[in-house]
């Protein structure tokens, strides 16, 4: 979404529903798991994507990472990928054989997720004109047509879930999809907009609030993915995304159900350290609203004019990044450059330094993410909301640097000794204070004292 739209929008939902409730192989993963978590393992690994793309350039990506030594375990094919908003036909000028692209993936052991969301442009002819006809998109009120709504990516229309025919009609069209075997989708936000369309013509009444539209749309993705495809297929969705309004309330600003909300990320956010502390300020109110899994586009989405380049400074990149290796989900991509060998060596050096620790940490998070879920918490718990340190589960304490010159303050959680992930001869008394300044390759991550992590996480 675009910035201005954001926030005019995040406002005029508060006003209206507030108070509602309601796979290559690497040395660390073979692919041959079995799956016995409502999640399954790869989502997990580090993810890469192109804001724009066609099937050269995704399978160039990820050959580069992989060229460098950095492992990649899903590539999502973001907007544009199809004819239309949203038709599911692949735009064959991009994806001549899409099919043939996602089985290419697949055998290098990574997994494919396609952007998509619930909307159709009214430029999209006859699949608009039908949808219309058939009375399959929410309104204002029981009189007049469906509302037409200006979004990121045109003029459309959202669907009414809650008439069953027009659910059907939308499996059909995911059907095209889903053949390809897709892995899950990238499901953007355009539920929001039923704050201006609250009219479901299926019901003959306004939708109870704007959660119970967000959960149907999530959960059609999610489930019938699942029904046609097997229980190892998800979705990639927002959690909380404030836009920078702090704590109002988390249900006005909740997007995907909690129970599906494994794989989220909060997007978005300008290629700058205050860029990057919207982020976090996400991933905390995701964290107290009680989301499982969730990360942020290392590097943020947006470009920095600061840095025309690369859209984004080296420092900042692999701040973000590191910080990345330590959240629920780790995925890299947006607009401008974020590939870390066309920066320099060194970043190149470090970023594959932080994959490979991340890779080194799946069994440690997917033991987290089923401990968590049990208890309806995040895997990411945050201390503190200046300065946003959190614990990843029981055992790594983080503290993000938020600035430039690698400065944080740390103050090591009560309870226990802490161990320096970069030098594991630095033991901190839990309850101490300490200042650093850390170089490039160094990010402040702790392991607490005792923890088998202490043997299993070897920076290389």
């Amino acid at each position: 979404m675009k910035k201005a739209v954001q926030q005019i929008l995040m406002v005029t939902v508060l006003l209206i529903f507030a108070g509602c409730k309601k796979d290559k192989e690497n040395k660390y993963f073979s692919g041959t798991q079995t799956q016995t978590t409502p999640w399954p393992e790869w989502i997990f690994h580090h993810w890469v994507w192109e804001d724009e793309g066609t099937t050269a350039s995704a399978k160039q990506l990820v050959a580069d990472y992989q060229a460098h030594g950095i492992p990649v375990g899903a590539i999502i094919i973001d907007s544009p990928w199809e004819t239309g908003y949203n038709t599911f036909q692949t735009d064959t000028t991009l994806y001549p054989d899409v099919k043939g692209m996602v089985d290419y993936f697949h055998s290098q052991n990574v997994k494919v997720l396609f952007w998509i969301t619930g909307i159709i442009d009214t430029n999209v002819h006859p699949l608009y004109d039908y949808a219309d006809s058939h009375n399959y998109f929410m309104k204002q009120s029981a009189s007049g047509g469906p509302v037409v709504q200006s979004w990121w990516k045109g003029k459309g229309s959202i669907i009414d879930w809650y008439n069953p025919d027009a659910v059907s009609w939308w499996q059909g069209l995911m059907d095209t999809t889903l053949a390809l075997g897709i892995d899950g989708w990238k499901c953007d936000g355009t539920d929001f907009y039923c704050a201006f369309a609250q009219y479901s013509p299926a019901l003959g009444t306004t939708i109870p609030n704007k959660n119970d539209y967000s959960d149907r749309y999530y959960r059609i993705f999610h489930d019938y993915t699942r029904e046609k495809l097997g229980i190892d297929r998800v979705i990639m969705s927002r959690p909380i995304d404030n836009y920078g309004y702090g704590d109002l309330g988390g249900d006005a600003f909740a997007f995907t159900p909690k129970n599906i909300g494994w794989s989220c990320w909060v997007g978005d956010q300008d290629a700058t350290f205050t860029g990057m502390s919207k982020a976090l300020n996400n991933m905390y109110q995701s964290d107290l609203y009680g989301y499982l899994g969730f990360g942020s586009d290392i590097g943020g989405y947006r470009t920095d004019n600061n840095y025309p380049a690369t859209g984004r400074s080296k420092e900042l990149f692999l701040r973000w990044a590191e910080l990345g290796a330590f959240c629920g989900l780790m995925e890299n991509g947006g607009g401008g450059e974020h590939r870390p060998w066309m920066f320099d060596q060194q970043t190149t050096d470090v970023y594959k330094r932080f994959v490979l620790l991340r890779e080194q940490m799946v069994p440690y998070l997917m033991k987290t993410a089923s401990a968590r879920y049990a208890e309806g918490r995040a895997m990411m718990n945050f201390i503190s909301e200046s300065d946003y340190s959190y614990m990843l589960g029981d055992d790594v304490f983080v503290t993000p640097i938020l600035q430039t010159g690698g400065i944080a303050t740390v103050k090591f959680p009560v309870g226990s000794n802490w161990v320096y992930l970069f030098d594991k001869g630095q033991v901190h008394a839990g309850g101490s204070t300490q200042t650093v300044i850390l170089p490039l390759n160094e990010f402040p991550v702790y392991i607490k004292q005792g923890s088998s992590l202490l043997d299993t996480l070897t920076p290389e």
